[in-house]
């Protein structure tokens, strides 16, 4: 019995459900139908895309080409494989792929006062020797990813709470987090902040310079690009924290 390609939204984005048996060449074609028929050039462009291929077995040149067809024909981000077959969540992984071995459940967002314990627990860590989670008074819920150093131009980070940066965000790096996102240097690469749909998470940076900024299912310009008062040459070279967070269904950034 043929299989049916699956497309449909959920709260991390867009899901694509592959079929297990099915020949990959009508696979990739049926992916391209479904994400035609919804339109996806026009309404889905821009959005994190997550495969689950389920109990089949896709190869690197297998996926390589379903990631380029997608991003190329539609302009979707693919951001992680569900799959049971290790070899296939390597290749995602050589992809620059986040892999799960079956689909990660959707966590209830921590409380404020606790994400707020999370970031500053992390924060007063002193000179690490490599990435680790730092847990808060809060509970498992508020744990933080503490990165002591500067996310290079080509690296992606995504973790499922938040985010502590000391150092730079690099043009062409990408942050992806369940909660906050604090960058102690600059930010000018992609932040995504409650990228499970937290509409309370904040991007708070010491100098923000994303070309966009995207909270939950937000996405609004950065305020550099959007030339907005008090930013730009005009305001010198100086530049003080700011965060960046949703008021009134929109996203705005105020001094911190």
């Amino acid at each position: 019995m043929v299989g049916e390609v699956v497309v449909k939204g959920w709260r991390n984005g867009l899901l694509i459900l592959l079929p297990p048996e099915d020949p990959w060449e009508q696979v990739v074609d049926q992916v391209h139908n479904k994400l035609d028929e919804a339109k996806a050039r026009s309404f889905w462009r821009g959005a994190q895309t997550t495969f689950d291929c389920g109990m089949r077995a896709v190869s690197l040149p297998e996926m390589e080409a379903l990631l380029d067809r997608v991003k190329r024909g539609f302009g979707l981000v693919p951001v992680a494989v569900v799959a049971a077959d290790a070899a296939t969540r390597e290749a995602g992984e050589k992809l620059a792929l986040v892999s799960y071995p079956e689909m990660p459940v959707i966590k209830k967002p921590a409380a404020r006062d606790e994400r707020e314990e999370a970031v500053q627990s992390a924060s007063q860590q002193s000179a690490p020797q490599q990435p680790r989670p730092a847990a808060a008074a809060g509970g498992p819920a508020s744990n933080a990813l503490y990165v002591p150093g500067t996310v290079r131009s080509g690296q992606r980070i995504v973790h499922d709470g938040h985010v502590v940066v000391v150092g730079d965000v690099n043009a062409g790096a990408e942050v992806f987090a369940e909660g906050d996102i604090l960058v102690f240097g600059s930010l000018r690469g992609l932040a995504h902040a409650g990228c499970s749909g937290d509409e309370t998470a904040r991007i708070v940076a010491g100098s923000l310079q994303p070309p966009q900024l995207r909270i939950a299912g937000k996405i609004a310009r950065s305020p550099e690009a959007a030339g907005q008062p008090g930013r730009g040459a005009s305001s010198g070279p100086q530049r003080s924290p700011e965060v960046a967070r949703i008021e009134g269904g929109e996203i705005q950034v105020s001094p911190l």
